[in-house]
């Protein structure tokens, strides 16, 4: 990965956390004692973020750093689990909710609505392109 390309992967990498999480840019400047803009600049990659700014940051989402460091073994494994790319605020968000579910049999019955509503909409696609 070149400079650019890390700037911007490490800062999607803590948009993603900190949405997980559930803070705003401004709650988690709080915590690192910076401006949300730097937060802003940092999620765009517009600035780059020191190792040691870095370091804060994972210790206000209450994560390791390594989280958003690559090496070209956690690249290989990122690779073949993130065969979705990047995640959507929507999808965060979604995801966010389900892990919220501690019932297992709601959980389940979640994932079955899912699943048929995903399956009808990609039925009327293919009718769509079909006409």
């Amino acid at each position: 990965m070149n400079r650019e390309t890390d700037k911007r992967h490490i800062g999607n990498l803590i948009r993603i956390a900190r949405k997980t999480v559930g803070l705003s840019q401004m709650e988690l400047a709080e915590r690192v004692g910076i401006s949300y803009q730097q937060i802003q600049k940092y999620e765009k990659g517009a600035s780059e973020i020191s190792i040691s700014r870095l370091s804060q940051i994972a210790h206000a989402l209450n994560m390791p750093v390594n989280r958003f460091i690559s090496d070209d073994e956690k690249t290989m494994v990122a690779e073949s689990v993130s065969l979705y790319g990047t995640l959507s605020d929507d999808e965060i968000e979604l995801l966010k909710l389900f892990r919220k579910i501690k019932n297992k049999k709601l959980k389940d019955g979640f994932l079955i609505a899912v699943k048929g509503i995903a399956g009808m909409s990609e039925q009327r696609d293919t009718k769509k392109a079909k006409s």
